[in-house]
This record gives structure tokens, sequence and C-alpha cells, in this order.
């Protein structure tokens, strides 16, 4: 048996490789493949891969998709590839459901290591309607300065953490904003920015969901997330959302309910433009269970400050410089720990998830 470390990759090509070879070794067929318009750091190609493994004819439908927030591909990649590698399809699936894996939906992002992709789009902010009018963020553009400075320094952090805290009447600024969390559409090159007009992932996950995910009865989608949470912890964030479906019935923790919620920090299920609320929209007169498993790494207060130095670091800053290489560093670490019992847990966690998606499927 192979160890679990080495399912995950060092780097995107090395996690499209190891993806394409999984996928072919369980027996799925590359269906669609993406080519990006740009390359990879390496001057490679960058892609989004399309696999289906199971009947084509099938009506109920398994969704993995990972690398929503680019560099957090390198955990929903690496989950992908233990699940395939243990056949755990083979072992779980009923014979009228097939799964949908969708490997690196933000290729640009995940080969050079951001959350975002190549415009500054935080993608899973970008799932909107961009004929009508865009949602406001007032505490983002009435706190954008100290959000996202120009000068990144001990002090000037120090000072717009200050005013952060002091906005909302807090002793400091150890907790979730939406300032910071929520989409902003005023600063292309702040934090959060959900842009103006859809992105080319979002434009790809949309025909991928048009070719491969009509005319279904049943659809489960597990949308792949890291930063957020106890260490290693999954937490499956699908209440609240429209795409809630069968997600209680089906998982053995799901997100508390809006009443449960109700004076906490918690906004992750909160949000808009995100990806897992396109299927329930688009996949008419089908039952859609639709969210992401979010998954724990290090404090609020580094993952944060991790995500808001590389947006800095890219508008004003320069990345090949020694302190651009310790922020790139860091960033990665904050989404992606080097600790192998990290993943272990995120993996065991993974097929624990997708093997009650099947049961649940199954019984649908």
């Amino acid at each position: 048996m192979k160890p679990v470390s080495s399912f995950f990759a060092a780097t995107y090509a090395e996690a499209r490789e190891k993806f394409l070879t999984a996928a072919d070794a369980a027996g799925a067929k590359i269906v669609d493949t993406y080519k990006h318009p740009m390359k990879g750091p390496d001057g490679g190609e960058l892609a989004t891969d399309v696999a289906w493994l199971g009947p084509r004819s099938a009506k109920k439908l398994l969704v993995l998709v990972s690398s929503t927030h680019g560099i957090e591909g390198y955990c929903g990649s690496g989950c992908q590839v233990s699940w395939l590698e243990n056949r755990h399809y083979h072992r779980d699936a009923s014979p009228d459901t097939a799964t949908l894996i969708v490997h690196a939906i933000n290729p640009q992002g995940f080969a050079f290591g951001r959350r975002v992709n190549e415009d500054n789009v935080d993608l899973n902010r970008n799932f909107l309607d961009f004929s009508r009018p865009l949602p406001k963020n007032p505490d983002y553009e009435a706190l954008q300065d100290k959000i996202n400075p120009k000068e990144w320094n001990d002090n000037s952090m120090a000072e717009a953490e200050r005013a952060i805290a002091d906005f909302y009447g807090r002793p400091n600024a150890e907790f979730l904003a939406k300032a910071t969390h929520f989409a902003q559409h005023v600063n292309p090159k702040g934090t959060g920015f959900g842009g103006l007009e859809p992105t080319w992932s979002n434009k790809t996950f949309r025909s991928i969901l048009a070719n491969w995910m009509q005319n279904k009865t049943d659809i489960c989608l597990v949308d792949y997330h890291t930063g957020l949470g106890p260490f290693g912890h999954g937490d499956m964030i699908y209440a609240g959302q429209p795409g809630e479906g069968m997600a209680r019935q089906w998982f053995d923790h799901v997100t508390p309910t809006e009443e449960q919620l109700k004076g906490t920090e918690h906004l992750a299920n909160r949000l808009t433009g995100m990806l897992c609320q396109v299927p329930p929209e688009a996949c008419p007169g089908a039952r859609v269970t639709s969210g992401a498993i979010e998954y724990g790494t290090y404090d609020r207060r580094s993952v944060g400050k991790s995500t808001r130095g590389d947006v800095w670091l890219h508008a004003y800053g320069d990345p090949s410089s020694k302190q651009g290489q310790e922020m790139k560093a860091y960033i990665r670490e904050m989404f992606y720990p080097s600790s192998i019992e990290w993943k272990v847990m995120v993996a065991s966690r993974s097929n624990d998830i997708l093997r009650q998606a099947l049961t649940g499927l199954k019984y649908a």
C-alpha cells in the first residue's frame, strides 16, 4: 500500500501528472481538458482536466472539484488522487452512480501558489449574475487602505490591525471580519476581489456543468478548501446554502444552521458568488446537495495575514525578491501544511465523506 504522502505533490505539474495517472489506473476517462491561455511558472501547460468514472448512463452523480482557491488545489488534488488510487468508487458506488472529477478548476492560481486567479480574482466570489448590480461590501470600502496597505512592514501592519479591530469594537483583529471575508468589487488589487465579469475558470466550470451534469436525478458536489478551522479538521460547509440538500442526512458533520450561527463569527456559509451555489440553479429537475469541505490549517490571524501579504506582493512588491520568496513560502504553509500528519488527516476525512456521499446517493 502506498503511503498517503505519495498522493500529494510539490508542484502543479506533479499534481496534474499524479491525477492523470491515478484516473487512468482507476478506469476513469478524461472526457474534457480545458487549456488555460497562460503558461505555468516552468513554461508548461496549464489546464483543467475532467475525468468521468462509472457508467455514462448514470442518473446519479458525485462531483469532486479541486483548486477553486488555486493553492488549495494541493489538498484537493491529493484527496482526489488518494480516493482514485485506493479504488473507493469501485467499493462504495452503486451501479446507477458515476463520479465527475474536476481537477484544478483554477490552474493558474494553483501553479503560481496563489488563492486567486491571474487577475487577482477570488474565484469563489465570482459566480454571480454580472447583468445585475454587484454585491456591496461597505466594511471593505471603509477599511480598504488598512486591509490592503501599499506598504508592508511591521509598523504598517500593526496600524492596520488596530484600525480593523477598532472599526468592529474588538480588542484585536483575531476574528473573521466581513471586510476581509466577503467579496468586494471596487479594488482589483485588493483582497477578496470578486471581479467585474466571469473569469476563465467560471466559464470553464459552467461549460463542464452544461456538458456533464445535466439530466441527472441526484447530484452531490464536494468542493475542496483549506485554511479555516482546527488543524486537519474537515468542516462540511453546506448549511444556509441553496444546495444544502441532503447534507444533514448523509454526512456525520455539517456546518451549523443559520439559527445556530446567530451571534457567531462563522461567515463561510453566508457568502455570495461561490462555485457550489451554481449547480442548484443550473441543474433543473435534479435533487442537488452542493457545498464545500474546509480543512483547518493554522490560526485565523496567520492565515489572513498570508492572504493579504500575497495580494500586496503581487500588487506592489517583487515576488522574485528574498522577501517575496519568504512570503510565497508562508502562504503555501498556511494553505498546504508541510506536516505529513495533516495530509493523512485530510485524505482520511475525504475518503470518509465520499463514502457517505455515495451511500447517500445509493439510497436517494
